[in-house]
């Protein structure tokens, strides 16, 4: 337990003692500059190797996918100072722009975390901001993990006030993870630039003048929902670049006038106490990552409909109609299914298309959703395209414990699959999404797996070069410059990846 740990006492301590900073920004800068990394338990430094293979293994899924390599052109034509690298392509350009390409790859396939308690994908913007920045400092393998550890720390803090003050208000059409991951970003490149609080709380108020993202790119099914994380970290790295150099931020960047809270969330602002109650763990070991690429509110009735099809052998002609209950219909993936000029988007963010692909294939593998995939998939579309909703269900089981900071719609909306088979039979299994998405929902064997999945998938990796960069994800606390890294070392070919041809 960490509620009486040196880590939350050393935190609380400062901040009693301290009244120099007391404003939020200076809050979330003492954690940041100060947490000590030796008081740094060493179960978030495995939840730290694990999110960053998994965020690895999304990356090299995605470094070919639609939008990567024309955000990579575009940095490469624009050029600049070489300062960090960008995963598996090769290319050295300026620490903003590496961080902004590593994260649409990372993102690219909607296939990386999701931090419940803040309702946000946070590893897409911390991960390429410490690898960037770390590159730039010559830091070691462990200090670039302890700044992931804290950049989450941080993005996490200010994440669940954010969630609580925007129930019902106008702040919903945002995307709270490029508008809350940033200031975690700030908080990882400060610390590894060995900034001091004064210029953490001015790189924190710079970043706030840039704090953007909202929900249109994901209702238009566009391009852009992937390019989102990228903003906020290259932001981040601009912002902590130009307090470095003596710029100066607002210090009540959240709880101003015009700050984070009344501005993004149309409520007042959450008190100090909010972002330092101590916790029973770090916010690293809180994340939950994907088993699906799509949208997560799509993953309980994926996980069902795979489960049907497993345990009652069911084959695709005995299907004769398929309901859902709960999520639906309408919101963001319950619209009725088209096809549209992205169609890995609009399969992802469809539940019906979803569920479909697994009732149909047995399983929503990753290489089934491609555009390529989506658009020769004419069962699949047919069966979405007939999927209905209904608000009946006789039997829901016991919804299991709440964990902390969750909100009660996740052990209140339970989510199912109805199929009616063509004999009479009528086949039903469901989840809670606080079961599906549980704190540290996949163990580290899990990961190298899902890994090993992308590294296939990929075409660009062999099982070999897949078993090096676990490995070196592994032992990557040992190593005195994040520059030796196999992972900065590995290439992947230089052409076209096939299934994005």
């Amino acid at each position: 337990m960490y509620r009486n740990s040196p880590w939350n006492y050393a935190i609380e301590k400062k901040l009693m003692t301290d009244s120099k900073h007391k404003t939020l920004t200076g809050t979330l800068a003492k954690i940041a500059i100060e947490t000590d990394p030796d008081a740094i338990p060493e179960s978030a430094f495995a939840a730290a190797r694990k999110v960053l293979l998994d965020s690895l293994g999304c990356g090299l899924a995605g470094c070919n996918a639609p939008g990567v390599r024309e955000a990579l052109n575009t940095m490469q034509d624009w050029g600049g100072t070489p300062q960090a690298g960008v995963l598996f392509h090769g290319d050295q350009l300026p620490a903003p722009n590496a961080a902004f390409v590593n994260s649409t790859m990372i993102h690219a396939l909607d296939y990386d975390d999701v931090y419940i308690p803040g309702v946000l994908h946070i590893t897409s913007i911390i991960v390429p901001t410490a690898l960037a920045v770390s590159q730039q400092t010559g830091a070691s393998g462990r200090d670039f993990l302890a700044a992931i550890i804290i950049g989450i720390e941080v993005a996490g803090r200010l994440g669940i006030p954010c969630r609580d003050r925007r129930r019902g208000a106008q702040g919903t059409g945002f995307l709270p993870t490029s508008v809350v991951g940033g200031f975690g970003a700030a908080a990882a490149a400060c610390r590894l630039r060995g900034l001091n609080i004064e210029q953490c709380v001015h790189a924190m108020g710079l970043n706030y003048a840039q704090v953007s993202g909202n929900r249109q790119a994901l209702l238009d099914m566009s391009l852009t929902k992937r390019l989102q994380p990228g903003f906020a970290a290259r932001s981040a790295i601009w912002s902590v670049a130009l307090a470095e150099a003596g710029l100066t931020g607002p210090h009540r960047a959240l709880e101003g006038d015009a700050g984070l809270f009344r501005i993004y969330q149309t409520a007042a602002p959450c008190t100090r106490d909010d972002l330092t109650a101590p916790r029973e763990q770090m916010e690293i070991e809180r994340v939950s990552l994907k088993r699906y690429t799509s949208c997560g509110a799509c993953h309980e009735q994926q996980m069902a409909a795979e489960e049907i099809v497993a345990t009652e052998k069911l084959r695709p002609e005995q299907i004769e109609r398929v309901e859902l209950y709960g999520g639906g219909p309408g919101g963001l993936v319950g619209q009725p299914f088209e096809i549209t000029e992205n169609p890995q988007v609009c399969a992802q963010f469809s539940v019906q298309y979803c569920v479909a692909l697994a009732l149909l294939r047995g399983q929503a593998s990753i290489e089934y959703v491609t555009d390529e995939q989506v658009l020769a998939n004419r069962d699949v579309t047919e069966l979405a395209k007939s999927i209905t909703f209904t608000d009946r269900l006789e039997k829901i089981p016991p919804p299991p414990p709440l964990p902390p900071d969750y909100s009660e719609q996740y052990v209140n909306d339970f989510r199912a699959v109805i199929v009616h088979t063509r004999d009479g039979r009528r086949l039903v299994r469901g989840h809670f999404p606080a079961e599906v998405f549980a704190p540290g929902n996949m163990s580290m064997d899990e990961v190298k797996e899902k890994f090993r999945q992308c590294a296939a998938f990929s075409g660009v990796c062999s099982k070999t070069e897949a078993g090096r960069l676990i490995q070196a994800v592994e032992h990557i606390a040992e190593i005195s410059n994040i520059e030796a890294s196999e992972l900065l070392q590995f290439r992947a070919p230089a052409r076209t990846h096939k299934k994005w041809s």
